[in-house]
């Protein structure tokens, strides 16, 4: 098991990180921590430590979600339905700018003369473009004909309770994405949100994201920091 433990550091090596990771990072850690940089270094890592096994949650989910309306969007506009004229004219601009780039990216990485697979698309497509295709605006023409589809038997949710679930994700996402504070968020809430919509989308796969998920215990690592600390 690797020690995650933040040694005591004497004052030079505390100025030394606060340095490198700059006093503007530290901030918020430093603001709870009234100013105590080792307490704030500490922090800063726990808080890593969660972010790192929230995000190993959510990649089940968001591969699980692309991979199965990439399924349905085949079975409705065939196996190229990014190009498909009929799809692409259900979707904004921004939408539309959003599926060039994935293509655009996909390219750069793949020989010329060799056609591209589709799956190479689909892997650089962003989790903003799967929330974008729940929007209410394509409720009539794309959730109910098609992407309801992607979940189990009767067991679709509504539209728009998957639309607010997925923003919450894509908004805890961003943050972590970015190595921003979660530490003042309700991780447990989190916990139970990731595992929902990992549910839908796949119950099996959710049991093995629950079963091997690592977000409880280092919330618990940090929640009994925090009460120590009077954080």
């Amino acid at each position: 098991m690797t020690n995650t433990k933040l040694p005591m550091l004497d004052a030079a090596s505390l100025s030394k990180a606060e340095d490198t990771l700059t006093r503007s990072r530290l901030g918020k850690y430093l603001r709870v921590t009234r100013n105590n940089l080792q307490q704030a270094l500490r922090l800063y890592v726990l808080n890593a430590k969660v972010s790192a096994a929230v995000m190993t949650d959510l990649h089940y989910i968001e591969i699980a979600m692309r991979n199965r309306f990439d399924r349905e969007l085949t079975n409705q506009y065939g196996i190229s339905w990014f190009n498909n004229t009929q799809f692409l004219n259900l979707l904004n601009e921004m939408t539309r700018r959003i599926l060039l780039k994935a293509q655009r990216n996909a390219e750069k990485h793949w020989p010329k003369g060799i056609p591209l697979p589709p799956g190479k698309i689909i892997a650089e497509l962003t989790f903003g473009f799967w929330l974008r295709l729940t929007d209410s605006k394509l409720e009539h023409t794309l959730w109910v004909p098609c992407l309801h589809k992607a979940f189990s038997p009767n067991k679709a949710p509504k539209r728009a309770t998957f639309n607010q679930q997925l923003e919450k994700l894509r908004q805890l996402r961003n943050r972590v994405a970015h190595h921003e504070p979660i530490f003042h968020l309700d991780l447990l809430d989190t916990c139970r949100r990731i595992h929902d919509v990992a549910k839908l989308l796949c119950p099996t796969t959710a049991r093995v994201m629950r079963q091997t998920s690592t977000v409880k215990r280092q919330v618990m690592k940090l929640n009994k920091y925090r009460q120590l600390r009077g954080i």
